[in-house]
């Protein structure tokens, strides 16, 4: 080995090694998912002893080594959209995939199959499967049914609309609506439930329903300071709904504006391009380029 080989050889170790510690001085904060009452909490507690810290570590350090602009404050935004969309997948049928630096962690966790099928037996008894599309294709109406489960489930914060971006650009999601409170529980199992799953994915989809019945009845006539002391956004959806064209600027902290939306970016969804930008942006936000199954 020449001495330039050894010298190279070394500072990837000592990134690595760096990259390491950094993990676990901030593991704690990838604890924290936010989810809302509605998900049910034993969920959460087989999703982190599902994701455990080696394994984590491990995909960590890979995406970090991949992508070296990232710092591990940014990778752990990412891991909690991971962990918020893999609760969604373990619920829900074919929930497409929106950002492709939260879909790489994603793919990095699928390099080591075996742990990646210990991940999800743990967590919901059966596999996730990662279905790729051929490339990043435009989903409104996915991008609008995804925009509905997630206001319902977590909180919305400028993390989430950083990842995400505006919600509810497509579609305010009405007539997701109008099937939640107008059909039996059976038929909506049927529809958009996924089939094999765990109880507490099962009991979520059912809070989830009731949460949309019962949300047509009480109102939401303080869903602003509820929003502004909890950051729990599903207040304010049902009120969005019902907002006017005029009255949707009052929505837009919550949901994202235009210009939340704007723009675009080499981290594109739409090109795919697995840059090392450090940007969690992307000019397709709608754009898909995967789902789960």
């Amino acid at each position: 080995m020449s001495w330039f080989s050894a010298i190279k050889k070394r500072w990837k170790q000592n990134k690595r090694e760096r990259y390491q510690e950094e993990f676990r001085q901030n593991f704690e904060d990838t604890l924290a998912i936010h989810e809302l009452e509605t998900v049910h909490v034993n969920l959460i507690k087989h999703l982190h002893v599902a994701l455990n810290p080696e394994y984590m570590e491990e995909v960590n350090t890979a995406f970090r080594l991949k992508f070296p602009r990232y710092s591990q404050r940014q990778v752990n935004e990412l891991w909690r959209e991971l962990k918020r969309y893999f609760v969604l997948a373990a619920i829900f049928k074919q929930v497409e995939m929106f950002h492709d630096k939260v879909d790489e962690l994603w793919h990095l966790m699928l390099e080591d199959p075996n742990k990646y099928n210990q991940f999800c037996q743990t967590f919901i008894g059966y596999k996730i499967e990662h279905i790729p599309h051929k490339q990043p294709t435009w989903k409104p109406t996915e991008r609008t049914l995804f925009d509905f489960y997630y206001v319902q489930l977590f909180t919305v914060d400028m993390i989430s609309l950083k990842i995400w971006r505006k919600f509810f650009k497509e579609d305010k999601g009405i007539s997701f609506l109008n099937e939640f409170t107008s059909r039996e529980l059976t038929s909506l199992k049927q529809t958009y439930m996924r089939t094999n799953t765990s109880q507490e994915a099962e009991q979520t989809f059912e809070f989830f329903a009731a949460r949309l019945k019962d949300a047509q009845k009480e109102g939401n006539l303080h869903w602003k300071k509820q929003y502004e002391q909890t950051d729990n956004a599903s207040p304010a959806y049902f009120a969005y709904v019902e907002a006017d064209e005029d009255a949707k600027h009052e929505f837009k902290d919550i949901f994202g504006s235009d210009s939340t939306d704007s723009g675009s970016s080499s981290d594109s969804a739409s090109s795919h391009n697995h840059n090392d930008s450090g940007s969690d942006t992307s000019s397709c936000s709608s754009c898909s380029s995967c789902s789960s199954s």
